[in-house]
């Protein structure tokens, strides 16, 4: 176990091979870093020894040592446990080892070559890829990146741009406060709610569903070769839902438009609809996560 005496939010530079990676930013006045053995060989026991942990002024620096090219499917696996005060940050990468974080953060800057990364609340950004591997976020109060080559993507509320691809799994986004620029070749598009921007939101196999938030204008452009277009939005108040396989344009020009959204799918339905209740960051209400200090961060 190490352990600093630190008040203040890091950036934790990260560089993991196998196993999983376990970091919870809290209210703490230490810093704590734990890195064991997932299993009882030499080599395992050796690399967790290896490893390379030290606080550089901000930085915490936790490094697993690099293995030889042809051995990286072997690499000794380790669970690597970091405690570190609210809003830090995080950056690096991994290699086959599963990152899941907990707690509220500033920025997250992530490469994965294979492996899932969780994610909780940001206070900044989020740039988070993988070549293979579900990748999911809670609230980010800045703009969200994510991709994937094969694998679910899931964010809840995003106060800026969001832009998620994955060449093979779903995509689910809780509510865009910017544009969003989302595409899969085999999933679902899912987003709760969107009130301005641009929206492009693309699928070759799937459904798109879309809401759009109370009070908002917006152009609608779909096409689906496949499936069918439904909305329940209407130009002239009329409260009767078109359906359509064709491009539908009702509620198409608004007196005042605020949000643009295309959405094409070659063989599934597209359905827009208005949701329930406003994005969390509409009429332009601050992002919650942006309102918290690091010191008030649970």
């Amino acid at each position: 176990m190490y352990e600093f005496d630190r008040t203040e939010p890091v950036t934790l530079a990260l560089r993991a091979v196998a196993g999983i990676v376990e970091i919870d930013a809290g209210r703490d006045d230490t810093v704590r870093v734990e890195v064991v053995p997932l299993g009882d060989s030499p080599a395992a026991r050796q690399t967790a020894e290896s490893t390379r942990v030290v606080l550089d002024g901000d930085t915490l620096v936790v490094a697993v040592p690099s293995p030889e090219r042809w051995r990286l499917r072997r690499a000794p696996a380790l669970r690597i446990t970091v405690r570190v005060p609210a809003g830090s940050s995080v950056s690096g990468d991994s290699s086959a080892a599963e990152v899941r974080a907990t707690g509220l953060f500033r920025d997250v800057h992530l490469k994965l070559a294979s492996a899932a990364c969780h994610l909780g609340d940001l206070l900044g950004d989020l740039h988070l890829s993988s070549a293979s591997g579900e990748l999911s976020v809670g609230r980010v109060a800045g703009s969200a990146y994510l991709k994937s080559a094969s694998g679910t993507i899931r964010t809840g509320d995003v106060m800026g741009d969001v832009t998620a691809k994955t060449a093979s799994g779903d995509i689910r986004i809780g509510s865009g406060g910017g544009s969003v620029d989302a595409g899969t070749a085999s999933g679902h598009v899912t987003v709760g709610s969107l009130w301005r921007g641009r929206a492009r939101l693309r699928t070759a196999s799937g459904d798109i569903t879309v809401g759009i938030a109370p009070g908002t204008g917006v152009w609608l452009d779909l096409s689906t070769v496949g499936g069918a277009t439904v909305t329940d939005l209407t130009s002239h108040g009329d409260s009767v839902p078109v359906t359509t396989g064709l491009p539908s344009h009702g509620d198409s020009v608004p007196v005042t438009t605020g949000l643009d959204v295309r959405a094409r799918s070659a063989s599934g339905n597209i359905r827009i609809h208005r949701a329930s209740a406003p994005g969390p960051y509409a009429a332009g209400t601050a992002a919650p996560a942006a309102n918290m200090t690091a010191s008030d961060a649970a």
